[in-house]
């Protein structure tokens, strides 16, 4: 099983926000990685000499924000996919920070699925409008974990729709 298929069903097994960020910013950290080399000049030489090296686990191209960064400063991302991908880091520092691991109901799970480009375009709002029906409803214990259940779907859902966006224009 591929490191990426087990780290998709470790995002079902989360049990808190915490856990499904640190586990997404892997899985766009090796999406990012395993596209980066096509960024670069097709040449066996340049990919043995240059590129390898840039890649390896103490080569200055392991973080998400410095891969990232190269990848849009080179054309091959949008702002809006660019600052999606810093947005999942962002929060992960800030759940990471926390003395206690962050839930899927916190509001800032919430602020974080309203503020991801991938999630806000027209065809996709559906899932903040979800989301805003059944967190503005009088809560009870069962909307309480309807309410989680979808964040949790949703977060799931944007992060696999990151990861497309992110092949998507890399490889176009």
């Amino acid at each position: 099983m591929s490191q990426k298929v087990e780290l998709l069903e470790k995002l079902d097994e989360c049990e808190n926000a915490t856990c499904f960020l640190q586990v997404s910013n892997k899985l766009i950290n090796l999406k990012l990685k395993a596209l980066l080399p096509s960024v670069f000049v097709q040449d066996k030489l340049v990919m043995e000499y240059a590129v390898g090296p840039l890649l390896k686990e103490d080569g200055p191209l392991v973080t998400t924000d410095v891969i990232s960064k190269l990848i849009f400063a080179m054309g091959r991302i949008s702002l809006e996919t660019y600052a999606d991908i810093g947005l999942y880091g962002q929060v992960l520092e800030y759940a990471q920070s926390q003395s206690s691991n962050i839930l899927f109901n916190d509001d800032m799970i919430y602020d974080f699925i309203a503020n991801q480009a991938v999630l806000s375009t027209q065809q996709d709002s559906f899932y903040i409008e979800s989301i805003n029906q059944l967190k503005f409803s009088s809560f009870e214990v069962f909307s309480q974990m309807r309410y989680e259940s979808l964040i949790k779907t949703v977060l799931k859902l944007s992060c696999e729709m990151l990861l497309e966006k992110i092949e998507e224009e890399v490889t176009k």
